[in-house]
């Protein structure tokens, strides 16, 4: 599974909900594909355990393959090379945010007989963020092949593979058993539970 695609999809889910938390019941969220019901749950002690484990033994190998960089230096290469200026990126990011409150603050307060600034407050949200999602796609994709990137793309993949399970009958049942098993499934399955825990990791409460 590609990090773009895994990206993608995540943002893709995410924002058809409106970036909606209430999705989020006793640290679970539930989701269907094809007729079948599939959570994705917050792991316990021991599995987050066994998954950071993993990860630490993961960062050894990683460390131990040519050309593996940090994110620090690949973000000096990139904006050495001319190829992207990553800290600007995050600049503008900011900037974006801070402007998309203050229409969120305006558009909550605007009176509803004003219909043209509902409107106009309405289309530069939808607008920005559509540019944070795309800035936000760049720098992951563009830092991907850093060291701390595929610590963290291991882990959130480690983690949807202990903590995704199917509903079957009134039971919930792991959907796979071992990491090879998760990455042979059907790509819209792992997608979606990647994309679902992701959402979950964000909001742990």
């Amino acid at each position: 599974m590609e990090n773009k695609e895994i990206l993608t999809e995540s943002i893709s889910d995410i924002s058809k909900d409106d970036f909606n938390t209430a999705l989020i019941i006793d640290n679970k969220i539930c989701f269907v594909i094809e007729e079948s019901l599939y959570r994705v749950r917050m792991p316990n002690q021991g599995e987050q355990a066994f998954a950071e484990s993993k990860r630490n033994l993961a960062q050894l190998e990683y460390l131990k393959q040519p050309g593996c960089i940090t994110q620090k230096q690949l973000i000096q290469q990139l904006k050495e090379s001319g190829v992207l200026d990553v800290k600007k990126l995050e600049e503008n990011k900011e900037v974006l945010l801070k402007k998309l409150k203050q229409y969120w603050f305006m558009l909550a307060t605007k009176d509803s007989d004003n219909a043209d600034k509902i409107v106009e407050y309405t289309q530069f949200i939808v607008t920005t963020q559509d540019a944070l999602k795309e800035i936000s796609l760049e720098i992951a994709t563009t830092l991907s092949p850093c060291l701390e990137s595929r610590l963290e793309k291991f882990f959130v993949e480690f983690i949807t593979n202990l903590c995704t399970e199917k509903k079957e009958n009134d039971s919930w049942i792991p959907v796979w058993k071992t990491m090879d098993e998760f990455n042979k499934a059907d790509s819209e399955l792992t997608n979606k539970a990647v994309a679902n825990m992701t959402w979950l990791l964000l909001n742990r409460r």
